[in-house]
This record gives C-alpha cells, structure tokens and sequence, in this order.
C-alpha cells in the first residue's frame, strides 16, 4: 500500500484477511521507483497506489497480483491494458476530491474579486495605506450575486461549483460541456460571463480550448483544472492590459512554477501551487471508495469503480 489511507481502511483491509504493508509516497511522502516499487510489495495480492506507476513491467515482477486500485480521480498511473491481459481488475476513486475543489474554487474566487489576497499580502508587506490613499479605494471588486458564472465542465466538480455559486452566492450559471443538456457553445459563455471558471479535462482535446481574447472585457478567470488549458502568455497579456480584471490559478503548463515565470510578476494574478484538491477529508473519501470495492471483490458482487482498458 503506497497511497495514502485511513488507519480505518487499513482496518478494514486487515479484516479481509491482508496482511498491510505501507511504503513510497502514502508513508513517506516521497514516490518509489519501479525497482523499489516493486521489491517493497513482492508477493503482493493487492496494490493500492497514489503516486507509483504500476505498468507492464511491474506486473511481470509481482506475479500474485490480483486486484489493483489507485487513490485518483482517473486510474492515470495504472496501465490497464496490461491489467486486462492479466484479468486483474483496476479499481479508482472518482469524484473523491470533487467538494475540495468545489470549495477551493469559490475560496479563490472571493479572494480574487473582492482583493483579499492582494490587500493581505500589501497590509503585511507596505503597510496600511495604498500611495497615501485609503485602501478602501484600491482593494474593492464586484459582489457575486446576479453576476455570471461560466463553468467550463460539467462533470463532479463543474456541478458542484455551480450549485455552491447558484444556491449559495446567487449567481447565475451557464455552462459548456458537450454532454451537458443546457450546455451553451463556449463563445456565448466567454462572451456573457463576468467570470469564467474551468473544470475539464486536461488533454490534447482541450489543449488551448479556451482563448481569454474572446471573453468578456472586465471578466475574471479562474483555473483549478489543468495546465494548458488557457493559453499563459496570452493571459499575461490581457492581464497587463487591463483587458482582464483578474485570474486565479491553481494549475500550470510546467510544474513547479518556474522561479522566472512571467506569472509571478503579473497583477491581478492570484496564484497557488496545485491546492484546490488538498482537503484533508480527500484521504478519506478514497479510502472509503477503494475499500468499499475490495470487499465488494472478495464478496463477488460487482464492481462500482472499477476501470476498463
């Protein structure tokens, strides 16, 4: 076991007759490599990863394998080609850190509109007063209620973010996704909303989808959900411009953030390192949703979350 778990779903591990072993990244913070991967669960039956990879190469070294399952969202580190030709199901933890992003995403969000984290840091770093002036005149912004919020993506975490700005802020919402069935093309959505928050899929498919040169001038932006999804130097254009009012984000085309990025020296820019899905309650959500899938195996009754190639 290297992902991170409960003492409870240790437990409950050990209930089904496993004996645990915990190494890499879930106890030491720090991943293994295939080769100590691989020395650490020798004669494993079950795998439970975060970080570590399990490929082809590790299924070949650890023969009595029988079930895999990896604490994310999408089993992105697990090669399930080669555990379909093995007959080992792959099982994952959809959704599991949705609400921490949900939240994450409206925290962002207030803190750049209304210049929270930008008039903390000026009171801390200059001191009260902004060129002489109150700084009521400079850290002000629009209030969220009958403002428009565009979420790009509407999967576990787009839905939450909308509820949480509609029913809680007052907000009104559109949204693209093409499965959606009040989707809005993506122009109208750049063009009404005064902010845009996007939550799909990083991927070739959505590489450079959303051009800031088509959205509102005065809007906001805000990006929990990949890199590269906006284009950066174009962003740091229209935030230099005053084109833009503001961006937060959370995510980046190279990571970690190079000490010389343009980015850091942008105003209007709200920045944190790769947080949003960083609630404490994550590790217990999946936990809860691999476990719940182990012993649904051992039971033999279907799989909820369980991956195909």
């Amino acid at each position: 076991m290297t992902a991170e778990l409960t003492d409870d779903g240790e437990a409950r591990l050990r209930d089904l007759g496993y004996e645990v072993v915990r190494a890499g990244w879930g106890t030491t913070r720090q991943p293994l490599d295939r080769a100590a991967y691989v020395a650490a669960a020798a004669g494993a039956a079950l795998l439970l990863t975060e970080i570590e990879t399990v490929d082809r190469a590790v299924l070949d070294a650890l023969p009595d394998v029988r079930l895999v399952g990896t604490a994310r969202g999408g089993p992105v580190n697990v090669d399930l080609v080669a555990c379909a030709d093995r007959g080992v199901p792959v099982l994952y933890t959809p959704a599991r850190n949705a609400d921490s992003v949900a939240d994450f995403t409206l925290g962002v969000l207030l803190s750049l509109v209304r210049g929270i984290s930008a008039s903390e840091r000026h009171l801390r770093e200059q001191g009260w007063l902004v060129d002489g002036e109150l700084p009521y005149l400079h850290f002000r912004g629009p209030e969220l209620a009958g403002r428009v919020l565009g979420v790009v993506g509407h999967g576990a975490i787009g839905r939450r973010v909308a509820q949480r700005a509609r029913d809680g802020f007052g907000m009104r919402v559109l949204v693209h996704d093409p499965v959606a069935a009040d989707s809005v093309p993506l122009d109208v959505l750049l063009q009404e909303s005064d902010v845009v928050t996007l939550h799909c899929p990083r991927s070739a498919a959505t590489r450079g989808l959303v051009d800031v040169g088509r959205m509102r001038p005065g809007s906001y932006l805000v990006n929990t959900a990949g890199g590269g999804i906006v284009d950066e130097d174009a962003l740091v254009d229209a935030l230099r411009s005053g084109r833009l009012a503001g961006a937060a984000l959370d995510v980046f085309a190279t990571e970690p953030l190079p000490r010389d990025s343009p980015l850091l020296t942008t105003p209007g820019l709200l920045l944190t390192p790769h947080l949003a899905g960083a609630a404490d309650d994550v590790v217990r959500h999946h936990t809860d949703l691999l476990c719940d899938d182990v012993e649904r195996w051992h039971r033999g009754e279907p799989l909820r979350h369980a991956a195909t190639a």
